[in-house]
């Protein structure tokens, strides 16, 4: 028998897989489709699939709530570790931004330091070549 045929002759519409169990089943037995499909009906082949359908239905949604509460743990897992990270990552930032402006303080006090030092050197050179010339005027040496 078709699926079509039982569809005719039930005026039920099983799925792909109980209309396989329905088909094993008539092929079980010696009688006739129509017979099969008369005493089908009158013992409750309607209302037995409907509650396995029910049932199913029943399984699929405690299976989509375990799934939900799933995801929704997880979403608040990564939630939780994406905000960690981010606050592990703006100290890091706070950090490198302090470390930063400590090099910039040190480059300047160096930069001004080694400014000082050249005007030292600068005036020491001017000091040392005042020296040279009165040691070469008391000596009467020329200077080299």
């Amino acid at each position: 028998m078709m699926k079509s045929e039982f569809i005719e002759r039930t005026g039920f519409e099983p799925t792909e897989a109980e209309y396989r169990e329905i088909e094993a089943e008539y092929m079980g037995c010696d009688i006739d489709k129509d017979e099969f499909c008369k005493t089908w009906k009158k013992q409750g082949g309607i209302q037995r699939l409907m509650r396995l359908r029910a049932r199913r239905i029943e399984e699929l949604e405690a299976e989509l709530v375990k799934e939900k509460n799933d995801h929704d743990r997880m979403d608040a897992q990564y939630c939780e570790k994406i905000n960690r990270l981010n606050d592990e990552k703006n100290s890091e930032l706070n950090i490198l931004k302090h470390d930063n402006e400590v090099l910039k303080s040190n480059q300047k006090r160096i930069a001004d330091q080694l400014v000082k030092e050249s005007e030292r050197a600068n005036e020491a050179e001017r000091k040392l070549a005042v020296l040279k010339e009165a040691f070469a005027i008391i000596t009467g040496k020329e200077a080299e």
